[in-house]
């Protein structure tokens, strides 16, 4: 199973967001677990950041199925009553962006 840290960002994310986002990716049997926040946070848009922890690419399986994730992450928030990032980025152990999401086009 394949690791994947989702960064924590306490202005956007409760512990029941984190929850149901934990929860979403190990549908996709990716081991997911919460890492503190790594970047600022500011700016206009909030950013979903997910790192990586394979030192390999996403697998394309993976990668397939990670858009439907996604789009049920946004519901999420929608249903909520929450504002749903403005999109999600994966990045790999080096820093560089492995995959990205824009959520406004949802």
């Amino acid at each position: 199973m394949d690791e994947i840290l989702v960064e924590e960002d306490f202005a956007h994310i409760d512990g029941r967001d984190m929850n149901v986002i934990l929860d979403l990716l190990d549908e996709l049997n990716l081991e997911a677990e919460p890492t503190a926040p790594r970047s600022s946070g500011r700016g206009r848009h909030w950013e979903l950041t997910m790192y990586w922890q394979p030192a390999g690419p996403i697998p394309e399986s993976t990668e397939a199925g990670l858009a439907d994730t996604v789009a049920k992450i946004r519901d999420h928030f929608v249903t909520a009553g929450k504002r749903p990032p403005s999109r999600v980025a994966v990045y790999g152990r080096d820093g560089l962006v492995l995959w990205t999401f824009p959520l406004d086009a949802t």
